[in-house]
């Protein structure tokens, strides 16, 4: 499941949510939403426990590719070309 689907299935704020995961601002967690900013090993598990499974770590990983497709084609284009 998408992570701003499931905050907004929930009805909770980017505040919220970003209280939950005990950081520091609302935008950092906006940045997890989009896609903008990969997630961190331990934030990834936080979302996880927070979600209760709902949003994976896979669903995030997506999101992030997502977001590399829209905004950083070469960025993405980089890491399909490497493998």
């Amino acid at each position: 499941m998408d992570l701003k689907k499931w905050r907004l299935t929930q009805q909770l704020t980017l505040s919220e949510c970003a209280d939950r995961l005990r950081l520091v601002n609302a935008r950092t967690y906006q940045r997890y939403e989009t896609g903008e900013n990969r997630t961190d090993a331990d934030i990834a598990e936080r979302i996880l426990a927070m979600t209760k499974g709902q949003v994976t770590v896979g669903d995030l990983h997506q999101m992030r590719l997502d977001w590399l497709r829209g905004h950083r084609p070469d960025k993405f284009q980089e890491a399909v070309d490497a493998v």
